[in-house]
């Protein structure tokens, strides 16, 4: 007989209890917490978005479905669909929930929802978070399968010692026949520590190979009132010192170019009331992503499903720079300006890595494709609260090499209409 994990078949499983809950929640209205509808209008068409909680003593049902359209053309899907139960500080979750990991404003490089927008995806997961004074801890189990049964193992803890807060993140892509061990809820075990008992201690066949770990490193540093700057690291892959049997054991450490260097950086500075102007709050963000992260050896572990990186649109072999100026009166309009400027090179996840002598990190491959883009953002807060808005952007995009083109540039403007309504 195979071995089978605990968990069979989640994704069903989930699809009942979410659909159960949200016929019970219909019968018993009052028991509404809360909803919102989100409408964003563009030149290609118009997103919806219904976000909506059904409370029910200490379980919270989470709906929020997306419908697009565009000419003759529609798709709608689910952006969560949840149960949540709230104990204290303790919280179960069971279905499909937004999930992401990191500091970043604008890009995550270890985990991030599917799609960008309104119609970004969560996963089907079934996962707990708890909080501390100090300690922030998340840890759950996604079914992603890829031409078979997969699962996507994950944990973020952050710890706050006051003007510092360090952040600690690993996803691991696991096969079906994992030892049972790895399914152990406990807080703050690395799956790495697992491995190393199943591997080197316990000598479990099915162990070997049957993960791909990737992990993230995040410091954050309050400067002051209202300013703080952050940095990310992340590593699916780089030269690393490891332990070698001779005559006696001994430390090995590898060249620069021996092993390929699968990783990412992340920068990011918020400051309100910049330079002591009211009103104003400035954000800026820095993400790099070599080329081959996010690119396993075995094509099963790369680190995508339903065709998009896991990690979030941005993708390896590039770069993006953000830029943001806002204002925060809430009781008038609010104006936002924008700069972005994002390269992406010809690398894509699933190119493999060749010794090369002297290669060590390989970014911006090939042609590269460069998008400026600048926008100009009103906001009109309406509503008794000011809960509800709408907003007018206008946007212009040049694009430099475009499609990986030499010379080829494309200019693209934009006008689009936000809005979101609550009660």
């Amino acid at each position: 007989m195979p071995h089978r994990p605990v968990w069979q078949r989640p994704k069903r499983s989930l699809l009942l209890v979410t659909l159960c809950l949200f016929c019970f929640t219909l019968l018993t209205p009052q028991q509404a917490l809360a909803g919102a509808v989100s409408f964003h209008l563009d030149n290609q068409g118009l997103t919806l978005l219904s976000e909506n909680q059904f409370k029910l003593g200490p379980l919270t049902l989470i709906l929020s479905p997306w419908l697009y359209t565009e000419q003759q053309t529609t798709t709608f899907g689910l952006s969560e669909a949840a149960l949540d139960l709230g104990i204290g500080r303790f919280r179960l979750t069971v279905g499909r929930q937004l999930t992401s990991f990191g500091p970043g404003r604008y890009n995550f490089l270890l985990l991030s929802p599917l799609g960008e927008g309104l119609t970004k995806e969560g996963l089907d997961q079934i996962g707990y978070s708890f909080a501390t004074k100090r300690l922030r801890y998340q840890k759950f189990y996604a079914w992603v399968p890829a031409n078979g049964f997969r699962l996507l193992l994950g944990q973020r803890a952050t710890y706050d010692l006051g003007p510092f807060t360090f952040g600690f993140a690993e996803t691991a892509l696991a096969k079906e026949d994992i030892p049972d061990l790895y399914y152990l809820p406990l807080p703050l075990v690395p799956v790495g520590f697992y491995q190393h008992i199943a591997d080197d201690y316990l000598d479990l066949p099915e162990a070997r190979q049957s993960i791909k770990l990737l992990g993230e490193l995040d410091l954050t540093l309050r400067l002051w009132s209202g300013a703080k700057i952050y940095a990310s690291y992340l590593i699916d892959s780089r030269p690393f010192p490891s332990l070698q049997k001779g005559h006696s054991y001994y430390l090995h450490y590898p060249e620069d170019d021996e092993h390929p260097w699968k990783v990412g950086y992340q920068g990011g500075f918020e400051w309100d009331r910049p330079l002591g102007l009211p009103g104003i709050k400035l954000y800026t963000e820095y993400t790099r992503i070599n080329q081959f992260t996010y690119t396993a050896s075995e094509p099963f572990f790369n680190y995508t499903y339903k065709g998009q990186s896991l990690g979030g649109p941005l993708g390896p072999d590039a770069d993006q720079l953000n830029l943001e100026l806002m204002t925060t009166k809430e009781n008038t309009w609010q104006f936002g300006l924008a700069y972005s400027r994002r390269r992406q090179g010809e690398g894509r996840i699933g190119d493999q890595w060749t010794y090369e002598p002297g290669q060590t990190e390989v970014f911006l491959t090939g042609v590269v494709e460069t998008t400026n883009q600048i926008s100009l953002t009103a906001v009109k807060n309406i509503g008794l609260l000011n809960s509800d808005q709408v907003a007018l952007t206008i946007s212009l995009a040049r694009i430099s090499n475009d499609d990986h083109q030499p010379g080829v540039v494309t200019l693209q403007p934009e006008v689009s209409v936000t809005g979101k309504v609550s009660w």
